[in-house]
């Protein structure tokens, strides 16, 4: 598997403890470029390992131009005879022919040109992070997207030709009753997308929640260990009766 990093995001969220931030396009430009230059040095020393797996992740990988994005995908298949396609024989990487390339997706950060450019460039996967499809928990953990606006992301990526998708939900949050969080899950499984995640939130140190939620009073306003439990086992047993196969502990596949 490769991954690739894309740190930035266009506003860090409260839980979030990963390697990502705002930054301006000078910034994104750099990285652009030495990342294009580790891809380079990295197929050379590993062009014996064959690739079937392709994640990239952030961050917020759609807040990158998707000629950027292209670009990336040139250099990993340096060689190839046409700009966006991905299934040839030469390249940086040994890539399988059935390579599979995801994506994260924000909702909010995604137009039907980067999407189209994207499947062009041969992603054939995209995992959006929804987290909630409540507009005030989403507001609570400081997303920048509303359900509506998931909507049409989703929409979208459907009428580009995604035909894989993931969407990420996040449980156990401040307030959080089992009723609404039932309701994200109704909500999603409606747009029937191929795999979902369902995760627990999980309070980490160094973050603005861990302020907020991390001491004696804070950790009153969270569900408890037996509520978030309760709502993993709903989760398994909801998800199932709609064909999602629990094959991880959050993961969940039609």
């Amino acid at each position: 598997e490769l991954y690739l990093h894309i740190p930035f995001c266009v506003k860090k969220c409260g839980y979030c403890d990963f390697l990502s931030f705002p930054a301006g396009k000078e910034t994104q430009k750099s990285y652009k470029e030495a990342l294009l230059r580790e891809i380079k040095e990295a197929g050379e020393r590993y062009r014996d390992y064959q690739v079937s797996t392709i994640f990239i992740g952030g961050g917020t990988p759609t807040i990158l131009d998707s000629s950027d994005m292209a670009e990336l995908f040139i250099q990993l298949l340096n060689g190839l005879l046409k700009l966006f396609m991905l299934l040839m024989m030469l390249s940086a990487f040994r890539i399988l022919k059935e390579v599979e390339i995801s994506m994260e997706a924000n909702p909010g950060t995604v137009t039907k040109e980067k999407l189209s450019d994207y499947r062009r460039a041969g992603i054939n996967r995209l995992s959006f992070g929804l987290q909630s499809a409540d507009n005030g928990e989403l507001k609570l953990l400081g997303r920048i997207h509303t359900w509506e606006d998931f909507l049409e992301s989703y929409g979208l990526a459907r009428e580009c030709g995604f035909s894989n998708i993931n969407i990420d939900l996040m449980s156990a949050l401040p307030g959080q009753t089992a009723d609404v969080w039932l309701d994200t899950l109704r909500r999603t499984i409606k747009l029937e997308p191929e795999h979902i995640s369902a995760y627990s939130l999980i309070i980490e140190e160094g973050t603005p929640f861990y302020e907020r939620y991390g001491g004696t009073a804070g950790a009153a306003l969270l569900p408890g260990e037996e509520e978030d439990r309760a709502m993993y086992h709903r989760t398994r047993e909801f998800l199932s009766q709609y064909g999602y196969r629990q094959y991880e502990i959050s993961n969940y596949a039609r």
